[in-house]
């Protein structure tokens, strides 16, 4: 098994956050999120072979640091991302044409070995009803693709994108691949907007998230975060006193 980690451009990362951060705390952000990522994926013993593919260099001195290959992503000539882990897949087929390939995207700061297990289990089971198989672990909506794992050779076109994880696995239906859906608690928290951030910040503290959570707090960003979600609720309730006192008031005049 390799694991493929595509990653955006840094400087450009996370544009949904773009109401709540700044373009240099987006990028650092996804810097502190893919030092999370690789600090698990570069250590588990069940990988063969860890790819990142980025022109960031960022992504270049993170993966010399953290001693795994890095693939320039203008070397394969397209763009989009789909296009790119296609190309990335085949080129790990060239390489390694026996090996399955699970795909991590860069913003999944609580992954852990554990979880990794439980994905490399799941998927090993699948694959006793043929060769091939598409294991896909889905976002806390149920809707995204956070990873996915699948052979090379044999694979449904790629999806990326709104509702990917629903368009993946009718995809491997149509070509007849084994495919499953899978929901881990801690691969399931992408970050991409202020709500995850808060949803991640307010979770226990363990060793997941450690550069993530520290930027977070040093940088001053969960102290903002947090008063502006005390600002929207104090908003919030005060419009819903407002409605039910005009309510009760109208209810009054009737009588």
């Amino acid at each position: 098994m390799w694991a493929l980690l595509p990653l955006k451009d840094f400087v450009q990362a996370k544009q949904r956050l773009a109401g709540s951060l700044t373009v240099s705390e987006r990028r650092v952000l996804f810097h502190s999120m893919v030092e999370d990522v690789l600090g698990v994926v570069a250590s588990y013993p069940r990988f063969e072979q860890v790819v990142l593919v980025s022109d960031d260099p960022s992504a270049h001195l993170l993966a010399e640091h953290y001693g795994v290959a890095c693939w320039p992503e203008r070397d394969f000539g397209v763009r989009g991302l789909n296009e790119v882990v296609g190309a990335a897949l085949a080129n790990i087929h060239r390489v390694a044409p026996r090996s399955n390939v699970m795909v991590v995207h860069g913003d999944l700061p609580l992954l852990s070995h554990r979880e990794l297990d439980a994905v490399f289990d799941a998927h090993a089971e699948l694959l006793n009803e043929g060769p091939s198989g598409l294991s896909i672990v889905t976002d806390h909506y149920r809707r995204g693709t956070n990873i996915l794992v699948c052979n090379p050779a044999r694979m449904p076109k790629l999806a990326y994108g709104q509702a990917s994880c629903e368009l993946h696995y009718r995809e491997a239906q149509c070509l007849a691949i084994p495919v499953q859906i899978l929901n881990l608690s801690g691969i399931a928290q992408d970050i991409d907007t202020s709500g995850d951030l808060l949803r991640l910040l307010a979770m226990p503290q363990n060793s997941t998230a450690q550069h993530t959570r520290k930027f977070l707090q040093e940088s001053g960003i969960a102290q903002r975060l947090n008063l502006m979600s005390g600002e929207v609720n104090i908003n919030a309730n005060s419009t819903a006193v407002v409605m039910n006192t005009q309510s009760a008031m109208s209810d009054w005049s009737v009588l």
